[in-house]
């Protein structure tokens, strides 16, 4: 059966449990909407952002080359003499170089500039080309490539050139190996025109690594981090994955990913997928020239805010749940702990104790039952202790009576059983009742009874005096009195001669007495201790008799 403080206790923790389900679910859930909207929009920012940063350098390339193309087409005035006239092509070539020159080496990660003239209306290899040997390295003049021994379809080759024309625009030509120096490329190049023919390209190779920098300094939560590919999923750049590769073969199960990334015709939202057995999100931003820059981050990072506010509220509900039940407990021990007492009282007064105190500690309901329900054990103790005087106290002397003494014979059996108890008897005697009742009357008897409880009371101060018979008295000494029992024996003569002297008594107050103490060693009851006290009484009583026939 359960108590009702614990129903109490299940009944709080049940409300808080259900409103924490509640609430904190419902803050749960839509802080996890936030959380997804806030993630794809800092992912997709920080994208946009560094997408700007790339595009910005991708501008300056950009600006220089048209820079150089609008000076190069400029110096062609004249093209009928441009087809004929090499001398022409040459003049207009010294024209260009210092521009060229100068547009390379202020171009940010510039590695090779060149301009480039068609092979049907200059020679083959008419034109510029400087180049750096190596990354750190100056600028070099190099023999310009001749055209005319490759094929327009021998894109390794002259798809530099040939592509452009085809064009017909400014190109940005993919990431590419100069297996020359060893370095990573891409190239912006643009078709030169003049009165609408096709006269040449200018271009210029750009170090793909100050690219690269960029990207492989974009970080985004703990360990998210960028790459590039081309409109294919070709990586072009990634921390891991090899140069060139599909994205769709790196792993199986990317290829829907990768045709999302193909297939995607704008930039904003996160695509989903797993790389290495770690479930991602990425974000991807479309560069200037064609690229795609995405950013990818794992899906415990991300959602690593919902993580943590899950944690707060199951460990807010659990210090919730446990401050209610204490609190629980603290109001309900007020309320409850009355209700304890009166039911531990009521037992302990079914049982027969009345000894209880009950305290009214509330003013409510509780409270008042509390105090109704002491004042009837104290009139009941009253009442008990008013029927137990009449039962145990002897109406003449209001001594104990027999049934008294009984019940202690009782008690000290126990403790003879049980232990070694410490105690004495002494049996006392009125000598000589009969006669003063023979002679003067029961009155006087009954008076003479009354004075040697009283002799006896005043002796034996903390002993119980019990009268057990007519005339006859038992005292049981315990504690100091045992320990003083000679010297009590001494004061009850004392007393005797003194209230027989001062007294104006009827009848002398003559008491027989016998003393025995409890020896563990002979003694196997109680009766034992008395019948030995009793025996020492009537040796008294003869001495007495015999004392008071010779003084006759």
């Amino acid at each position: 059966m359960k108590s009702i403080q614990t129903k109490f206790i299940l009944l709080i923790f049940g409300c808080v449990l259900l409103s924490a389900a509640v609430i904190g679910g419902a803050g749960i859930l839509s802080a996890g909407r936030v959380i997804d909207e806030d993630s794809g929009r800092i992912m997709n920012l920080t994208c946009d952002d560094r997408a700007q940063e790339i595009d910005a350098l991708l501008l300056r390339i950009e600006q220089s080359v048209n820079t150089l193309a609008e000076y190069s087409a400029g110096q062609i005035t004249d093209l009928t003499r441009f087809h004929d006239d090499a001398s022409y092509v040459d003049t207009v070539t010294d024209q260009i170089r210092a521009v060229a020159l100068n547009a390379a080496n202020n171009t940010e990660g510039a590695l090779a500039v060149y301009v480039r003239f068609s092979p049907d209306l200059a020679p083959s290899t008419a034109g510029l080309f400087w180049s750096r040997t190596d990354r750190s390295g100056s600028f070099t003049e190099l023999k310009p490539t001749d055209i005319s021994r490759y094929s327009a379809e021998d894109v390794e080759h002259v798809g530099w050139y040939y592509q452009p024309i085809e064009n017909g625009k400014p190109l940005w030509m993919m990431p590419y190996q100069n297996k020359n120096i060893g370095v990573q490329m891409i190239s912006y190049v643009i078709p030169l025109y003049r009165d609408g023919v096709a006269i040449g390209v200018v271009g210029m190779d750009i170090d793909f690594e100050v690219i690269e920098h960029i990207v492989k300094d974009i970080r985004i939560y703990d360990t998210g981090y960028a790459f590039l590919v081309d409109d294919d999923a070709r990586i072009l750049s990634h921390k891991s994955a090899p140069h060139g590769s599909l994205m769709a073969d790196l792993e199986q199960g990317l290829q829907p990913t990768a045709d999302q990334m193909v297939a995607s015709a704008s930039d904003n939202g996160l695509l989903s997928y797993t790389w290495r057995g770690n479930d991602k999100r990425m974000a991807l931003s479309t560069l200037h020239n064609g690229m795609r820059l995405g950013i990818t981050a794992p899906v415990s990072e991300i959602d690593a805010a919902m993580n943590a506010l899950i944690f707060q509220n199951v460990i807010s509900f659990a210090l919730i749940a446990l401050l209610s039940i204490v609190l629980t407990v603290l109001v309900t021990r007020r309320i409850i702990q009355p209700l304890k007492d009166l039911d531990r009282a009521a037992k302990r007064i079914a049982d027969g104790d009345l000894s209880i105190k009950l305290e009214s500690r509330t003013k409510d309901e509780v409270g008042t039952l509390t105090e109704s329900f002491r004042q009837t054990v104290e009139h009941l103790r009253r009442y008990l202790e008013y029927i137990n005087g009449l039962a145990y106290r002897d109406g003449l002397t209001g001594l104990k009576n027999k049934m008294a003494y009984n019940d202690a014979v009782e008690r000290l059996n126990e403790e003879i059983r049980s232990g070694k108890p410490a105690f004495g008897v002494v049996v006392l005697d009125i000598n000589d009742l009969k006669d003063v009742n023979d002679t003067h009357g029961h009155d006087f008897g009954d008076m003479l009874i009354i004075d040697s409880g009283k002799i006896i009371c005043d002796v034996f101060k903390h002993s119980p005096v019990y009268r057990v018979g007519g005339d006859e008295f038992v005292v049981i000494l315990e504690q100091r009195d045992l320990t003083s029992r000679c010297e009590l024996l001494n004061d009850l003569e004392r007393k005797i001669e003194q209230v027989n002297a001062d007294a104006q008594l009827a009848s002398p107050v003559s008491l027989a007495r016998g003393l025995a103490v409890y020896d563990e060693t002979i003694d196997c009851d109680f009766n034992a201790v008395f019948k030995r006290a009793d025996e020492a009484m009537y040796r008294n009583k003869a001495a007495i008799k015999a004392f008071s026939a010779s003084e006759e």
